[in-house]
């Protein structure tokens, strides 16, 4: 090897080194491809710290519900007051009276006949006393034209012979013609005696027939003191007390068939449309936590009625259409005279796939909803619709039990591949799925 310097012609010193010409580009291709490898390998990291950032901000979140099998309906709702079967209230059958004595009471359970109360009406009992004293004299009186007939058909008889003989004496010339004519006067006299006689006992007999009726009627009257249950029910309400004195049509008390629930409702004529016969209904008690009890129409009106018609229980003037509801079983637990409220199901759908409306968007014509896919990202899902009621829809195809779609609100705008998150705190209520 040479020095590393060495002085030249000018008296300067030159720095060499002993591979001058090869060794600088290989360091410098070294260095180059070290920092084109890091660039690189900084570039790729940050590219997916920017697509993981940009991930996370893209994420939307959003209710999720659970695609299960219910009922779908579409129902009539309607108000009513609940009565009872055979219900009714017993008025007084006598233009005037004073309860005697009642029977029952409030919640008295009574069976057909049964005695319910006791009336009493003074004049009533007079007028069959009186009548019972008529009945008595013209009875007397029919006895004495009955004798009276008997004594006029003698005189008849012994006129008649008084006659025969006249005609015979009158043929041997014992007496005149003019004798034998005035017996056949006092003939025709007494035979005329008897029919009046005999009229008389006819009159008398229509009379005490005219009586007995009268008597009959007045008795019945007075039997009809004691008021009696015409079904097996129980008392609703006890309208009178003893001693009360009442009038004709007073209501005296209230009767029900307690194994039977009747609900009578006012449908417009719109929801009336819908309605008919047997169609099963849904009974509950207004307030929280209530009860349903299954039950079925049982009539509904031909015609509807409005206040100017005289349907009494029509609704600002609206024509309203009759209609009843009675319960397949007794409550047991609704009270009589409570309202109520009633859905007819008009039409129903059992164990279909069912949505939330709101879940149910629309492409043109076509429906479909947003679905989360496995990977987390929303997805648009054509499907087919079923019955659509108030709270559910059916899906008909395009689902299956256990999908997940989005409740995606008319404000938010999600696009296919985006990625979803359940909302927290969101449930569908329950009822949903109870029918």
């Amino acid at each position: 090897m040479t020095d590393a310097s060495s002085p030249d012609q000018s008296g300067e010193t030159l720095l060499t080194t002993a591979e001058p010409l090869e060794a600088t580009p290989r360091s410098f291709r070294a260095i180059a491809i070290w920092l084109l490898g890091f660039a690189a390998l900084a570039g790729a990291a940050g590219w997916g710290y920017m697509r993981y950032r940009g991930t996370q901000t893209e994420a939307v979140s959003v209710p999720l519900h659970t695609v299960e099998r219910s009922t779908v309906e579409l129902t009539v709702t309607a108000g009513g007051t609940l009565a009872l079967g055979g219900q009714q209230t017993l008025k007084s059958p006598q233009n005037e009276a004073t309860v005697e004595q009642v029977l029952v009471e409030v919640r008295s359970v009574v069976e057909a006949g049964q005695p319910l109360l006791v009336l009493r009406d003074r004049r009533n009992e007079q007028e069959v006393r009186s009548q019972q004293v008529e009945i008595q004299k013209l009875q007397l009186d029919l006895s004495r034209n009955q004798e009276k007939v008997t004594e006029v058909q003698q005189r008849v008889n012994d006129a008649v012979e008084q006659f025969q003989e006249s005609q015979e004496l009158a043929a041997q010339g014992f007496i005149s013609e003019d004798e034998v004519r005035e017996d056949q006067t006092d003939v025709d006299r007494v035979r005329s005696e008897l029919k009046d006689a005999q009229l008389t006992v006819t009159k008398t007999e229509l009379d005490i027939k005219t009586a007995s009726d009268t008597l009959t009627l007045l008795e019945q009257q007075l039997n009809d003191r004691v008021v009696t249950s015409p079904i097996n029910g129980v008392v609703l309400e006890v309208q009178v007390s003893a001693g009360e004195a009442i009038a004709t049509d007073t209501g005296l008390l209230t009767l029900g068939d307690p194994n039977q629930e009747i609900v009578e409702l006012q449908l417009s004529t719109l929801d009336a449309a819908k309605v008919s016969i047997n169609q099963p209904a849904r009974v509950r008690a207004i307030g929280p936590d209530a009860q349903d009890y299954q039950g079925r129409v049982v009539a509904l009106a031909p015609q509807a009625l409005s206040a100017a018609g005289g349907g009494g229980n029509s609704q600002e003037g609206q024509a309203r259409v009759t209609a009843k509801v009675s319960l397949n079983n007794a409550s047991q637990a609704l009270i009589p005279g409570s309202f109520v409220s009633v859905d007819i199901i008009t039409e129903q759908q059992k164990d279909v796939l069912v949505v939330p409306p709101e879940a149910v968007q629309r492409n043109g014509e076509q429906p479909f909803v947003w679905i989360r896919n496995q990977r987390g990202n929303a997805e648009q899902q054509p499907i087919e619709l079923g019955l659509q009621g108030l709270d559910l829809v059916a899906v008909t195809n395009g689902l299956s039990q256990g999908d997940q779609i989005a409740l995606v609100p008319p404000t938010l705008t999600i696009t296919p591949g985006m990625p979803i998150t359940e909302a927290s705190g969101f449930s569908l209520p329950p009822e949903a799925f109870d029918q």
